[in-house]
């Protein structure tokens, strides 16, 4: 029950993605318009699904899925760059997992971590022994 909680709590906090903090009484004179933002959370689309990205990048990785796209982002608006734009990759099958709860995106060669449906509350059974938290 714990490990589910912590999850949910994980999710909830990746579910935000890029957004601008600010209030309506907030009175900073900032002249450009431009305030600060959380960091980008780490999602992917694939297959008309938005994934959110996990810590675990050792995953079982079965066969390729077809592509996938990190959407851009820019966390600090105004400040002179444009931030990320959107990363094509390619989605890949975590073996003994439905594609449809989780799937591993190739960061690096040989490297995949592991991103998980935003609509998954708890943890699957199989998913959870992927990631060690049985």
């Amino acid at each position: 029950m714990k490990a589910s909680l912590l999850l949910a709590a994980a999710l909830a906090s990746l579910s935000v993605g890029c957004t601008s903090v600010s209030s309506p009484d907030d009175d900073t004179d900032d002249t450009d318009g431009a305030r600060p933002a959380p960091s980008c959370a780490y999602v992917v689309e694939y297959d008309g699904r938005t994934y959110l990205g996990r810590a675990e990048t050792d995953v079982p990785v079965g066969k390729s899925l077809g592509a996938a796209t990190r959407p851009a982002c820019d966390d600090t608006p105004g400040d002179g760059d444009d931030g990320e734009g959107p990363a094509l990759m390619t989605a890949f099958a975590v073996r003994g997992v439905d594609p449809a709860v989780a799937v591993a995106v190739a960061e690096d060669p040989g490297e995949y971590r592991l991103v998980v449906a935003d609509s998954v509350r708890e943890l699957p059974p199989e998913l959870r022994k992927v990631t060690g938290h049985s």
